[in-house]
Parts: structure tokens; C-alpha cells; sequence
């Protein structure tokens, strides 16, 4: 028997998906969890074997909870379930230790071949994302670099940052843009979430 934690914000869904996997005779579903923090507690209290997981999460994003997750329950098996493309997130997901990546628009038949798949050991993720991941180098960052993502990540404005740093807000607009670029990130949520999961880089470890 396959036990899942369903962790989503959206009832509707987590209700849907429980309906799908309850057809399934090798499946049942543990638990639910609505929030980061809440799924956290959830994987404490229940010895499950694979857990769906949604990016968009309040309190602590899916991706963010990835590592967390890792850290109490290492042998549990970790799909992401998302409405984003898997050419968005795929790559990130993937480097922080998930096993899968399902969107939400595809069939139900494709997710739970995907659980039975991860619970079996094999990975889910598509080509380009496996093939773009091992390509990858580590990313390198310069002494003023990590002193605004540090700054940033603890939650200062552009304007404050450049009042410490003594510098333009116009040029901390362009160190942030040359941070996104190199994380592969769109928005400032995307830097605190690189720097969430890389505290040595910041030096909040």
C-alpha cells in the first residue's frame, strides 16, 4: 500500500485528488496539509511514502518546503503537483531533491502512474529538465552580489539597500536583475527563496 500526504491550499483539489487515488487499490491517502508549516508537522506525524506537493502554498511555498521536507522525512518520495509548467520549475524542483513534477492540467491517469513510478524509485521529470540540470555549473557570486541578496533576502527595500551599501537604487536595480538572471529567477520572491535554501551564501546559515 502506497501512503500519500496531499499538501495544497485549494480543497477542491486535495478533495479531487483524494477521489482519483481512492479508486486505486495500492493507494490511500494519510493526511492533509493546507500550508508549509502545517505540512511539516503533518509529515512528522505520519510515516507516508510519497507526497504530492503544491508549489503555491501560503506561509512556505512547495519549493521552499522541498529542502525542509528532505531534512525530516529523507526517504519520503516528493512530486510536485502545479499549475506552472514543469519548463519553469522542473529544473529548481529537481535540485532541491524532488523526485517528480506533474501539472495540474494533465490527465489523473498521469499522476498516478507518477506515484507508482517514484514509489518504484524512478524519477519523474522530462528530458530537458534532466538534461538542462546536469549541465549546470555552480553558480558564482561577487562580494557585492551577496551583500544585496543578503539584504534583500532579509527583507529590505531597493531604497534601503542602497542607503547601506552607499550606492544608487539604480544600481541595486541592476544587481538584482544580474542576481534573477543568475538563479534563473523572475521575481524578488524567487531571491528569497534561493536565499531560504542557500543560507551559506548569504551567511544566515
Amino acid at each position: 500500500m502506497i501512503r500519500i500526504i496531499l499538501a495544497d491550499d485549494h480543497t477542491v483539489v486535495r478533495k479531487g485528488l483524494e477521489l482519483f487515488i481512492g479508486y486505486e487499490d495500492n493507494m490511500r491517502v494519510l493526511a492533509e496539509a493546507t500550508n508549509g508549516e502545517e505540512l511539516l508537522e503533518v509529515i512528522k506525524e505520519y510515516k507516508a511514502d510519497v507526497l504530492l506537493l503544491d508549489i503555491d502554498m501560503p506561509k512556505t511555498n512547495g519549493i521552499t518546503s522541498i529542502r525542509k521536507v528532505r531534512e525530516i522525512a529523507p526517504e519520503l518520495k516528493i512530486i510536485i503537483l502545479s499549475m506552472h509548467p514543469e519548463s519553469i520549475y522542473g529544473k529548481t524542483a529537481m535540485q532541491m531533491g524532488a523526485n517528480g513534477y506533474v501539472t495540474k492540467t494533465g490527465e489523473p491517469k498521469k499522476l498516478i502512474k507518477a506515484i507508482n513510478d517514484v514509489y518504484e524509485g524512478r524519477s519523474i521529470f522530462s528530458e530537458e529538465v534532466i538534461e538542462d540540470t546536469h549541465k549546470d555549473k555552480p553558480i558564482k557570486f561577487s562580494k557585492r552580489e551577496i551583500e544585496v541578496l543578503k539584504l534583500l533576502s532579509s527583507g529590505k527595500s531597493n531604497k534601503e539597500v542602497s542607503e547601506e551599501l552607499g550606492i544608487s537604487d539604480k544600481t541595486v536595480s541592476t544587481y538584482k536583475l544580474r542576481l534573477l538572471n543568475k538563479i534563473g529567477g523572475k521575481t524578488v520572491v524567487d531571491l528569497l527563496n534561493f536565499a531560504s535554501n542557500y543560507p551559506e551564501i548569504t551567511g544566515n546559515a
